[in-house]
């Protein structure tokens, strides 16, 4: 080991930012006219109320954003919104007065540990940590990044350390090019696909798909997510209905499957066709189940496993 030469990780690139008692309304200008491809990660009890406040439709929950990567992320008050009971175990975490019995009088520390680490590593190039309100963990984090360890274990401000200290408006534009709006687009639209999550879950996939391939100018991909939603909504009012739907309810729903059936066949959104086809299957007579079995269901079946 002593061979070896010093780590300096696998990229040269800029440090991470920080934003410390950044206003919210500086922070969504900051998205709209500079940044508006940036993903915004928070923790995911928090991400429909930022994604409103921030009039920002890439807002995130860290663990909804497991397994996908961005060019830019903002950490939006990860350690402001951390519970008041573990804000003091937090900043003698960072401050190394944690002591030896740490771990196990605060072993949620650990899970928060683990998802701020799912956070920071979605993010490719540029990477902000954002406090938009002070905090015991959020000043003590903000030293932490911001100045560097010395021999005495104090920490001074220096070139060194871990991350540098921002202003929203020094920050020049960093927008992202066509290409990759879509990729992030298509990831959004892939996820919305998963069997494993919930409606409302998909729906906030889509959208921002849609709005990805919209800052791409791409109308063939706006289009293909946009029937996607539409069948994700029809089917999220069937499950809704239920078995309480009356025959008119019934005949009104067949008439809107077959107009969200042909458009999905038109975009070539077979998996979806499936899922659909499920969703209206057990509401109809066995008679209808039978033919729609034969007619649709089988060879979309078919043709999606060739």
């Amino acid at each position: 080991a002593k061979q070896l030469k010093k780590d300096f990780g696998l990229f040269k690139g800029a440090r991470p930012g920080v934003f410390q008692s950044v206003l919210v309304e500086q922070l969504s200008t900051l998205l709209r006219e500079k940044m508006p491809g940036a993903v915004v990660l928070t923790h995911d009890e928090s991400a429909s109320r930022w994604r409103e406040l921030l009039g920002h439709k890439l807002v995130y929950g860290i663990r909804e954003a497991k397994g996908m990567e961005f060019k830019s992320v903002i950490i939006l008050d990860f350690f402001a919104e951390l519970p008041s009971s573990l804000q003091k175990p937090w900043r003698n975490l960072l401050l190394n007065r944690e002591g030896s019995d740490f771990e196990s009088r605060f072993p949620l520390v650990e899970t928060h540990l683990k998802l701020v680490y799912t956070a920071v590593t979605r993010c490719i190039e540029q990477l902000f940590f954002a406090e938009t309100k002070p905090s015991t963990a959020g000043d003590a984090a903000v030293r932490w990044l911001t100045t560097t360890m010395n021999g005495n274990k104090d920490r001074a401000p220096n070139g060194d350390a871990f991350a540098t200290l921002n202003n929203v408006k020094d920050l020049e534009s960093m927008t992202m090019t066509n290409d990759e709006f879509c990729v992030v687009g298509i990831d959004n639209a892939e996820l919305a696909e998963s069997s494993e999550i919930e409606m409302d879950q998909a729906l906030g996939y889509l959208e921002r798909a849609i709005y990805c391939f919209q800052e791409a100018q791409n109308s063939d991909l706006v289009t293909k997510a946009q029937a996607q939603c539409q069948s994700v909504k029809f089917r999220e009012k069937l499950m809704d209905i239920g078995s309480s739907a009356t025959r008119h309810d019934m005949e009104t729903f067949e008439r809107e499957c077959v107009q969200v059936i042909d458009v999905l066949l038109e975009e070539n959104l077979l998996l979806e066709c499936i899922n659909l086809l499920g969703s209206i299957t057990p509401l109809l007579s066995q008679y209808r189940q039978r033919k729609l079995e034969e007619c649709m269901t089988s060879q979309i079946r078919q043709a999606l496993s060739s």
